[in-house]
């Protein structure tokens, strides 16, 4: 059935471009080429031309005004002619289907402008009345805010189509792209792919597996299988949800070899009849692959030469033999960041770390510029800068010695010369120094006063904070707000750096001061006599959530309660259970009073903390419900064990050796307590940001502007911009650059991870597999001692823990403070990065287990039951294979 407002999608060539618009003339083209597609129709552009002329007073469109057009359009009465049609074409595609009813404007889908995004679409859509009111909202988002920044003409010389399409069921889904957006290859295929519904690959929520395929010959040359703890279904209600995937599907394959062979056929025969590279949705229902839809690639991947973590500096000397590390950054930036926590930090550096690190006595804090850098995703540490700087300092005047305390192994630095020059000599120098030497006496007179007031100021705020109520802000009063937290981040951003960096001295002193008396035991030792660390924040976070446990385990019905429920469902029933909500007022609010606002990668604000989602908590509660931790005895025994050791490694060395370890292990506890009594206050600080954030896109999400979901990928330093009335939301949020971010954040996610350490540039690389059958791996030793046991590979943390049982060895990329409760049952700890002041060697210290650090591949190599052989004294792991 056609007509001038519906036609059928069947690879006719009469129908124009200019009638179905991109998306469905992208779909008209598949089908006339034979491929397989889900039957579909489109609702003409001459249908919305005939609508608007018809329904909507020419007055209103006249004006120019947007939302007031939008409301219009969608709140006009349809005339029937168009109205029979639509349902007419449901009734034909199957009245009781599901079906996608997808924007096709006149100007997407091309290969100047995809706007892949920019308009409307609506999935899984059921009922004739559901299916027209959302063919009106895709007339509507022709004139939506977002898209009037992108799009080149008026909305009024244009027009909009609107597909229909059946809705495939997938067993799995994903994208294709026929040129890898990694390196450019033309001879690449690269899929990825998931259990379930394609949405949860599109939106990023969801693990995917990743192949390459040679394009000649179809033959899979990379393929990399991830751990997919989740996928999304269409529920009974018509609602997308993220359901855990059955457990022998979570690390199989989601495709099988003949679905590559088909996709493989499929993407050669659609590239050839566009022409040119092309990105492919698919899907696989009862092993016959669809595709959904395909759209030429219209972005180039700028990663695929050279790139540079300072790619704004001048110099190319500067840039050419710059030393960048990301060892020990702190486990704030640890890991990939999305785009809103990469420019973060790009506002911390230009505005809170120079500052900052005047508290430690620095009289030239230099130029933002030489601080951090970035490469596809990873945030780094300008080490020859700030080597450069801290020249100024006595304790830091060999430049390679501090050089060297950030380089992995294979950092050669033959002839090396620091780019940025010998820093201060002569009168200057001196005159640094002195400033030096005062800036010290002032911060060990201050130290205890400080800790005080980073608490005090943690509290006060917190308090503050939780009482306001955002949402009656103005911008303007938000703004202010804004201002009033970063004055608070710096300020405890600058108490806290002195800490930081003397626990890092204290602990070289204390490695050279081993080394030095003990040349034979010395390597390493430093891991085995350090002072104990019991008071650290990460080890009191475990103490509060076994406190926590401590209430519910003698009350049967609440113990009860938590044990037969899914952790997703606690946050919901506790708070309006008679017994539940007693706790939760008052135990576990106040633990969140104290703790609330950690989280992972605490810079990345796009993650939420713990008081915005306690799921986490609840289930690590869970956890030691079922598995009891006596954590002091586990700590006591540690420590015994540990001053044994010390104590006759100690009576080994010489008076003067002994005397001064010992003062350097004393004055290292005190700093590294004073360290992680400030940390707090400043990470408090930007869980504020974080909320602010989503306060204002809720209220643009309103407007049709931008969306919450937007979140990981807006800029922060556009959005401070906005919210000081500086720029325009349609700026701030414009969808080329929400479109620029998410596409960059995809491709560092399928990349492979730039080295820890690296001078000069970088080639990205598509992520490499580790060799067939290779079983033994060399690392980092980071806590001494010897195990075999089962692996369990974490992933994704918040969907995972409950995963890990007791006496496993944890595998996973990183660590920070949030997966510290996790070592009380662990019984060693493996990652792929790290360092020996990494938090995963400093908690598995301190609980006595085993550990292995920068193994770089471990969470691919390593499958979650695998018997391994830890050794934390040489850095080795080995997997067990029969």
């Amino acid at each position: 059935m056609s007509s001038s407002y519906v036609v059928e999608i069947t690879g006719n060539n009469t129908l124009e471009r200019t009638s179905l618009g991109g998306k469905a003339h992208s779909l008209n083209h598949l089908v006339q080429a034979g491929l397989p597609v889900p039957p579909a129709f489109c609702v003409t552009a001459h249908a919305y031309e005939q609508f608007i002329g018809d329904a909507v007073p020419s007055e209103v469109m006249n004006s120019g005004d947007l939302e007031q057009i939008r409301s219009a359009i969608l709140e006009a009465n349809l005339p029937d002619a168009i109205r029979d049609a639509i349902v007419s074409a449901y009734e034909h595609l199957g009245s009781s289907s599901d079906v996608a009813v997808r924007s096709s404007a006149l100007d997407e889908d091309g290969q100047s402008q995809s706007f892949a995004g920019q308009y409307e679409t609506y999935l899984h859509i059921n009922g004739q009345e559901a299916v027209l009111n959302k063919v009106q909202a895709c007339w509507a988002s022709l004139w939506a805010e977002r898209v009037a920044g992108y799009r080149n003409a008026d909305a009024s010389q244009t027009a909009i189509a609107v597909v229909l399409q059946t809705m495939v069921a997938a067993d799995c889904a994903g994208v294709l792209f026929t040129r890898d957006p990694i390196s450019n290859r033309e001879d690449r295929l690269v899929i990825d792919g998931c259990w379930g519904l394609g949405e949860g690959v599109v939106s990023g929520q969801v693990s995917t597996d990743t192949f390459t395929l040679d394009k000649v010959s179809g033959e899979c040359v990379e393929k990399q299988l991830r751990h997919k703890s989740h996928y999304c279904v269409r529920q009974e209600n018509g609602h997308i949800a993220l359901v855990e995937t059955p457990t022998e599907k979570r690390d199989s394959a989601c495709l099988t070899a003949h679905h590559l062979e088909q996709l493989w056929t499929l993407a050669k025969q659609a590239e050839t009849l566009y022409g040119c590279a092309l990105d492919i949705e698919w899907a696989v229902k009862d092993d016959k692959v669809w595709l959904l839809q395909a759209r030429p690639v219209t972005t180039t991947n700028q990663a695929s030469g050279v790139v540079y973590a300072n790619p704004w500096e001048a110099s190319q000397s500067i840039k050419d033999g710059a030393f960048f590390s990301r060892m020990d950054t702190g486990e704030i930036v640890t890991g990939l960041m999305t785009p809103l926590g990469l420019s973060f930090c790009e506002f911390y550096q230009k505005h809170i770390h120079g500052p900052a690190v005047k508290t430690m006595g620095l009289a030239d804090i230099g130029d933002w510029s030489i601080y951090m850098g970035y490469i596809q995703g990873q945030v780094y540490l300008n080490i020859s800068g700030s080597a450069m700087l801290l020249r100024q300092c006595p304790p830091t005047r060999d430049q390679m010695k501090f050089t060297t305390r950030y380089a992995t192994s294979d950092i050669d630095f033959t002839n090396y010369k620091n780019p940025y020059g010998e820093g201060v000599d002569g009168w200057a120098y001196t005159k640094s120094a002195w400033h030096w030497l005062k800036q010290q006496v002032h911060n060990m007179r201050t130290a205890g006063k400080t800790v005080e007031n980073m608490i005090s100021l943690r509290e006060r705020e917190t308090k503050r904070f939780l009482a306001m109520d955002l949402a009656s802000l103005s911008l303007a009063e938000l703004n202010t707000e804004l201002k009033r937290i970063d004055g608070y981040f710096l300020e405890s951003c600058a108490a806290y750096m002195p800490f930081f960096l003397q626990s890092f001295a204290l602990y070289d002193a204390l490695a050279e001061t081993c080394q030095h008396y003990l040349p034979n035991e010395g390597n390493g030792l430093q891991n085995r006599i350090k002072a104990s660390m019991n008071n650290l924040r990460t080890i009191e976070v475990t103490r509060g959530i076994l406190d926590l446990v401590d209430v519910v385990a003698p009350n049967a019905e609440l113990r009860s309660l938590f044990m037969a429920t899914e952790a997703d469902e606690l946050v919901k029933i506790l708070p309006e259970h008679p017994l539940g909500k007693v706790f939760w007022n008052n135990e576990f609010e106040a633990f969140l009073a104290e703790f609330g606002s950690r989280g992972r990668q605490e810079f990345e604000l796009s993650l939420p903390r713990w008081r915005d989602d306690p799921t986490y908590l609840l289930q690590v509660m869970k956890m030691y419900l079922e598995h009891p931790v006596d954590l002091e005895a586990k700590l006591a025994q540690t420590e015994a064990l540990r001053q044994a050791d010390s104590d006759a490694l100690l009576n080994a060395m010489p008076w003067l050796g002994r005397f001064k370890l010992k003062n350097i292990i004393k004055l290292y506890g005190v700093m590294a307590e004073r360290r992680e009594a400030t940390r707090p206050t400043f990470i408090t600080e930007t869980w504020f940001y974080r909320k602010i954030i989503l306060e204002v896109l809720g209220r643009l999400e309103n407007q049709g502007i931008v969306s919450k979901d937007d979140l990981p990928y807006i800029d922060f330093n556009q959005f401070r911009a906005y919210v000081a009335g500086e720029i325009a939301p349609q700026e701030a949020f414009s969808q080329k650059l929400l479109d620029a971010n998410r596409h960059a954040h995809l491709l560092n996610v399928h990349a492979e991870e730039p080295p820890m350490c690296i001078i000069g540039g970088y080639t990205p690389k598509v992520k490499a597999s580790v060799a067939e059958g290779q079983n033994s791996f060399n690392g980092l030793a980071a806590s001494p001692g010897k195990i075999v046991a089962k692996a369990r590979v974490i992933t994704d943390l918040q969907t995972q823990a409950k995963e890990l049982k007791p006496g496993e060895i944890l595998v996973a990329k990183y660590t920070d403070a949030s997966w510290t409760p996790l070592f009380a049952l662990a019984a060693g700890v493996i990652t792929d990065i790290g360092s020996t002041l990494s938090h995963s060697c400093i908690v598995a210290r301190e609980f006595g287990i085993p550990a292995v650090v920068n193994l770089h591949h471990a969470t691919t190599a390593i499958e979650s039951g695998d018997t391994l052989i830890l050794d934390g004294d040489e850095g080795v792991v080995i997997i067990q294979r029969e």
